[in-house]
């Protein structure tokens, strides 16, 4: 008898989540979905510069052996906030998540800002590790800040975390558990930059690993509250989706590929002519992907940026590309065997363009150049 008790509770449970998350939604317009385009083009009308690029390790505490997984965004004044996650090493549970701003050319000494214990105290339920940051800033200025944790297993028993900051990341909110599902609502992880839409909400890029691999967007309205999810595609094993909008209908999305044959790591891509309502079906693109995460950007000047692993996580390049599927290398920012470079993050701003990216799993880089550099780069490049 208790037992009955105990399924109809729940069963009312599930049926009043399920009632209240559509109640809360269908005052929505989910059918009029538009790009938001963010890359200035300020940049069109300034003197020409002379070329620069500069590069250096974001600093962390020297007892710090491990760091992986940035993300950064762009703060009114120009300064970048970037996050991370670091500890002695991917899984521990010393792991945290940390931050570094840069201000006139240099970056802080990192500080941490969420580790395991705060997400477990917030959400009422273990924790045993935190993972894969990714910040974004809403038209509004609010920061959103979207952190993986594990309660049980690996990364495919994963939840994903929602904390917001309205006084430019100097406090946050307490981090969030984002009920994406009524039933199971685990196997959700983020890596890649959200994007933005014209209604002042925002797409974030998610995967799931439980079972099947695949990609989804998540969406938020202006007020950061989750509205719907979006399947990219069934394919398998496409994870890591990087959103590129080219215009206020349409977009690219990249994979990782992380199959299990390695004579079949093309990388794909898909393409939306609707907002991210719907996409095609992924198409190959001319590069490979060796199950690593990649990161695209739109120049604004009919160009697009991929920042990628080629053959492996020991060489880190750049490609450039004027129809989102082929693409031509045009520069090696890292190329060291044995060492790895990966997990890119990159945004336009203005006449800059800014990446970090892990640097031998121990630390963050960061490179900044200027368009100018870019095209002498392009200009000479190799033609693969």
């Amino acid at each position: 008898m208790r037992l009955k008790v105990i399924k109809a509770a729940a069963l009312v449970t599930l049926c009043s989540v399920t009632v209240s998350l559509y109640l809360s939604y269908e005052h929505l317009d989910l059918t009029n979905t538009r790009f938001r385009l963010e890359a200035s083009v300020r940049y069109l009308s300034q003197a020409s510069q002379v070329a620069m690029f500069e590069s250096q390790i974001i600093p962390q505490p020297s007892y710090l052996p491990a760091a992986h997984s940035s993300s950064f965004t762009m703060m009114p004044n120009g300064d970048l906030l970037a996050f991370w996650f670091a500890g002695t090493r991917e899984g521990s549970p010393d792991v945290k998540i940390w931050s570094s701003t840069y201000h006139l050319g240099k970056w802080s000494m990192a500080h941490a800002v969420l580790d395991p214990s705060m997400i477990a105290k917030a959400n009422h339920r273990y924790v045993i590790k935190v993972g894969n940051p990714v910040i974004y800033r809403a038209q509004s200025g609010e920061l959103h800040l979207f952190v993986v944790s594990v309660s049980v297993g690996g990364w495919s028993g994963s939840a994903l975390n929602h904390l917001i900051s309205n006084d430019d990341g100097k406090t946050w909110s307490q981090p969030e558990r984002i009920v994406i599902s009524p039933f199971f609502n685990l196997s959700t992880l983020v890596r890649t930059s959200a994007v933005s839409l014209s209604d002042g909400g925002f797409y974030l890029p998610v995967y799931l690993e439980l079972g099947r691999k695949y990609p989804e967007l998540l969406r938020f309205s202006a007020n950061g509250d989750f509205i719907e999810q979006i399947r990219i595609t069934a394919k398998n094993r496409m994870i890591q989706p990087s959103i590129m909008p080219i215009s206020s209908d349409s977009a690219w999305a990249y994979f990782r590929n992380s199959s299990t044959n390695l004579d079949a790591r093309e990388l794909f891509a898909a393409k939306t002519l609707d907002g991210g309502k719907s996409w095609s079906k992924p198409e190959m693109t001319n590069l490979t992907n060796p199950d690593s995460s990649l990161e695209v950007v739109n120049l604004a000047d009919g160009r697009y940026l991929m920042v990628y692993n080629q053959d492996n996580r020991s060489h880190l390049n750049l490609a450039i590309s004027v129809n989102g599927l082929y693409w031509r290398k045009i520069y090696e920012l890292e190329n060291t065997p044995g060492d790895e470079f990966s997990y890119p993050s990159v945004h336009v701003n203005n006449g800059y363009i800014d990446i970090l990216y892990t640097n031998n799993r121990k630390t963050i880089k960061h490179v900044r150049f200027n368009r100018e550099w870019l095209s002498e780069v392009i200009k000479h490049a190799t033609v693969y």
